[in-house]
């Protein structure tokens, strides 16, 4: 039998590869193999039609950001066609109006596609209010969270000035500052996750809260399985709401 040998090095950029849970990665940022794929990505996220493997190659584009400052001349000259150089611009041109929810799923961060940065952008109304705090809000798990943030901190200051988006959500609803106060505790029956409870809760009116305190309107408990939370509800006296679907119903 033949042995096989494991790559040390990156076939297309020669950098060194690291073996993370039995799979090989390269972390060369620069390497033209992840860049295709990223730009591949990045363009079919936020619509942008036209864009395949080969214009890519073509256009020998070194950076994401360089999308956006691509000279008419040089893109016929790489395409060799007027034509298709102008739907291609148009395309460009539109995109840069996409939100932050179609953004952020376009970058390629681990973890964070389409679900996860439409979540995010139902709770915050720009890229600044994103924190540990909103991300838990908006129900992000803890490797998603880690993946966003960091990339937050990292890739998107050195790239800010150089896109054309606002970072701004077109999904965030107002939150409620004055309406009745509702804690969840448990597992729920009528809604897949705490964080689409929320959601339309505050749709409805209500402030959800995290922690059970006197002056707690309801408390919702579908689980009835003795928590903490619910203890103290009834020691304060709170309304438990143990259908949730009913209850919102009703208002």
């Amino acid at each position: 039998m033949q042995k096989i040998e494991i790559p040390t090095t990156c076939p297309c950029c020669s950098y060194k590869l690291e073996i993370v849970n039995e799979q090989l990665f390269c972390r060369n940022l620069s390497c033209e193999a992840q860049l295709g794929k990223k730009l591949e990505h990045f363009t079919k996220t936020l619509g942008i039609k036209g864009f395949g493997p080969k214009t890519i190659e073509k256009l020998g584009l070194a950076d994401i950001t360089e999308l956006f400052y691509l000279d008419k001349a040089s893109v016929v000259e790489a395409l060799g066609s007027e034509k298709v150089t102008d739907k291609l611009l148009d395309e460009i041109e539109r995109a840069k109006g996409a939100d932050l929810a179609t953004v952020l799923a376009s970058f390629s961060i681990p973890l964070v596609g389409g679900t996860a940065s439409k979540k995010i952008a139902s709770v915050v109304s720009s890229i600044e209010e994103i924190t540990q705090e909103t991300c838990k809000q908006a129900g992000l798990g803890d490797k998603v969270t880690s993946n966003l943030l960091n990339w937050i901190s990292m890739d998107y200051p050195e790239m800010k000035e150089f896109l054309p988006f606002s970072f701004k959500s077109s999904e965030v609803k107002p939150v409620s500052t004055s309406g009745p106060t509702i804690c969840i505790t448990g597992k729920l029956a009528s809604f897949k996750t705490k964080s689409e409870a929320t959601k339309i809760l505050e749709a409805a009116g209500f402030i959800v809260v995290e922690s059970v305190t006197k002056t707690l309107k309801y408390l919702v408990d579908e689980d009835s399985k003795g928590s903490t939370k619910r203890k103290k509800a009834e020691e304060y006296g709170v309304t438990i709401v143990t259908n949730l679907t009913d209850f919102v119903s009703k208002f």
